[in-house]
């Protein structure tokens, strides 16, 4: 009986085994396992770094990993299943080659491989020193300016790194630039710690970060700044007017006696710039009238004409407007068609220069209705109006016609009409008091254009 009983139960245990490894073998065939490189990096974490120790390169920020994985997990792959770390602890400063370790979420996964294997790391002592800030004006003002002493706030920064570099630190730097400043300059700067050779040292940390600087900048005796005064003679051509007028320099900087320099009146004028009958902007190089005794300063950049100055004076035609009249044209109207509209023209209000409206002719403007594709009857269309490209349209009345459209023959033709046009000078406000041409009464007539039928 116990024979028996122990032969079945070998039989049960190996049956067992079998039916466990044909299981295994079916599951391995349905999931089977693939090897490869994870196509995501993990980041790299640093962990116990050592108090008062700073490391002092760049490390490995991010870790490759080669895993083997069932084709399931392959398909659920995330970083986030995934940690990577450096252990730092009890390591003193020096050079240290460590670990880095991966642990896993899903147990299925194995990491094969993770490159780098290891992270070289440089520790070294936290160093922390106070230096004082020194400001470096690294330009000079315009002439006839001087700049005093700056004045900074805080004047102390305190420093902290790597001790190799910290022990090279010679001075903490604020550099100010003054730009070609007038007046009093306040900035807040940057710092800049640097060795005795002036370079910049990095991998440093300095607080605060920014200085207050305040780098008073005054004018020297016997140098004055007067405005600039453009004088100007003649009146531009009829239909035209000065709009604007530029000066470059608009102040300059001018030298002499205190009594000279005194008796001014807060400006120089230029030498006189004609526009007489100008239809063009004008841009000339102007000298300037000083009184006796006094002198412009000339400017560093070294000007080919010293005294003068760059005067831009832009001319431009008044506006005005006027109002024609004019017959309603078709276009894409087949050929055995006919069209009429109601009314036969329209008013066409127009605005522009002035002498583009004088010279202004009847073939100038053109109104057209589009037909193509409109079957027999009677349409409300909005025409279209050509213009030269100088002249604005303003206006179309009526700006909607009605177009009766039919089959020949063709009824009664209208009337012709004669066409007229009212030129009208629109007000305009120039931008300073100068002269200027308005048009005359004269040069604004009814003009009356016929139009042929």
């Amino acid at each position: 009986m116990l024979k028996r009983i122990g032969q079945n139960l070998s039989t049960l245990i190996l049956s067992v085994i079998l039916a466990t490894m044909v299981w295994f073998v079916a599951v391995r065939e349905q999931n089977p396992p693939i090897e490869a490189d994870y196509d995501r990096t993990i980041q790299l974490e640093i962990l116990n770094k050592p108090s008062g120790t700073v490391i002092f390169d760049d490390i490995t920020q991010r870790v490759a990993l080669r895993l083997r994985a069932p084709r399931s997990s392959w398909d659920q792959l995330s970083p986030s299943k995934f940690r990577a770390w450096i252990d730092l602890s009890n390591l003193a400063p020096g050079l240290h080659d460590v670990p880095v370790q991966v642990e896993v979420s899903d147990q299925a996964i194995t990491v094969v491989e993770k490159r780098p294997s290891t992270v070289n790391v440089r520790l070294e002592p936290l160093v922390e020193i106070q230096v004082p800030v020194t400001v470096e004006v690294v330009d000079s003002p315009p002439i006839g300016y001087i700049a005093r002493q700056p004045v900074i706030s805080p004047t102390l920064a305190t420093i902290s790194g790597p001790g190799s570099i910290v022990s090279q630190v010679s001075q903490v730097v604020a550099d100010v630039y003054l730009r070609g400043a007038k007046e009093t300059v306040k900035r807040s700067v940057d710092l800049l710690a640097r060795n005795t050779n002036g370079d910049v040292l990095a991998r440093l940390t300095i607080t605060p970060p920014k200085v207050d600087v305040t780098v008073p900048v005054e004018q020297r005796f016997g140098y004055r700044d007067v405005s600039v005064r453009v004088v100007i003679t003649g009146e531009v051509a009829p239909g035209y007017w000065i709009n604007n007028i530029t000066v470059d320099p608009s102040t300059v900087t001018v030298v002499g006696g205190p009594s000279a320099l005194n008796s001014l009146p807060g400006y120089v004028e230029t030498a006189e710039v004609d526009v007489t009958n100008a239809t063009k902007s004008i841009v000339e190089r102007v000298a300037l009238r000083l009184p006796t005794g006094v002198s412009i300063v000339q400017p560093e950049s070294g000007d080919s004409n010293p005294g003068g100055v760059q005067v831009s004076i832009e001319i431009a035609a008044v506006e005005g407007g006027q109002t024609v009249q004019r017959l309603v044209t078709f276009q894409g109207l087949s050929e055995s068609m006919w069209a009429v509209a109601r009314p036969p023209q329209v008013d066409v209000i127009l605005s522009g220069p002035v002498p583009r409206l004088q010279a202004l002719t009847l073939q100038d403007v053109a109104v057209i209705v589009d037909l193509f594709g409109l079957e027999p009857g009677t349409h409300k269309l909005k025409p279209t109006v050509v213009v030269p490209e100088a002249l604005k349209v303003q206006s179309v009345l009526p700006d909607t016609v009605e177009v009766e459209v039919g089959y020949n023959p063709p009824p009664t033709p209208p009337y012709t009409p004669t066409l007229t046009g009212t030129l009208t000078a629109m007000p305009t406000t120039p931008a300073r008091a100068a002269p200027v041409a308005k048009p005359e009464a004269s040069s604004s007539p009814s003009a009356t254009l016929t139009s042929q039928k």
